[in-house]
């Protein structure tokens, strides 16, 4: 019967793992600290494997994951040689592979956004437990790009992860 009870335990906390989530004054203080302290644009790059993505400055990362360390976030793993710092993906690199895309004639050029909301979210791929907190941008020439390179309409916002966090 205990073995039964903690079988069941484990796959309720399984699926019913708590979500962490951005309190209202916490997104507003981030997101009033963008618009004053960070700039709103980036570099559009292609890297050696074929991943899309805008450069952007590293202090988005840098500087704020202090507003959120003492949830348990800790910054993302994109810093060192051959990662690609604070960036928003644009094109992964499977779905160029997938999709042919071949040469981006538009690398080099900068991109403007907008950063919009705070989200804490449980991306599908990562274990049980496992949050990345971003802000997401709106950016109208990303769409545009990605529709002049005739690929679907992207499942989630674009956006910048600023922390990741384990809660196991």
């Amino acid at each position: 019967m205990d073995a039964f009870i903690a079988l069941i335990s484990s796959l309720l906390s399984f699926f019913y793992t708590s979500k962490p989530t951005v309190k209202p004054h916490q997104a507003k203080r981030l997101l009033k600290f963008i618009s004053k302290k960070l700039p709103q644009h980036g570099i559009l790059r292609k890297d050696t494997q074929g991943m899309v993505y805008v450069t952007i400055n590293n202090n988005y990362i840098y500087k704020l994951i202090q507003f959120i360390q003492g949830e348990g976030f800790e910054a993302p793993p994109y810093f060192g040689k051959g990662k690609h710092g604070a960036h928003i993906t644009v094109m992964p690199m499977d779905e160029v592979l997938y999709h042919a895309v071949g040469e981006i004639k538009e690398c080099g050029k900068a991109i403007q956004f907008e950063p919009k909301e705070c989200q804490i979210i449980h991306p599908e791929a990562w274990k049980s437990g496992e949050f990345a907190f971003l802000i997401t941008v709106e950016a109208p020439a990303l769409d545009l790009l990605r529709e002049k390179y005739h690929l679907p309409q992207k499942s989630h916002d674009f956006h910048i992860t600023i922390g990741v966090k384990s809660s196991n």
